[in-house]
């Protein structure tokens, strides 16, 4: 997760008073603020553990089907044939 994932996922996840504003954090700058403040820099990389978790796998299989793909597509219709050109052809210019 990136600061801003964790920025907005905070946003997205505080109580809401009557009026339908947040209770803890007034909008994206504040919330900003007050997770450097209290938890410092660290605060803005929670959750990037188990997210990498969650995304490392899809990745390498996904690097992986690709890279083999490209790999019988260029085997199926980029073989490189070899032409014998007689010499009496070459010597003709």
């Amino acid at each position: 997760m990136t600061p801003p994932d964790v920025m907005c996922t905070r946003l997205y996840n505080q109580g809401v008073d009557a009026n339908g504003k947040g209770l803890y954090y007034k909008n994206l700058l504040d919330c900003g603020i007050k997770i450097m403040k209290k938890e410092g820099p660290w605060g803005f990389y929670k959750g990037w553990g188990p997210s990498f978790l969650r995304i490392a796998p899809h990745s390498v299989l996904s690097l992986m089907f690709w890279d083999q793909l490209r790999k019988t597509y260029e085997n199926l219709y980029h073989k490189h044939i070899e032409i014998d050109i007689p010499d009496s052809v070459k010597s003709s210019e």
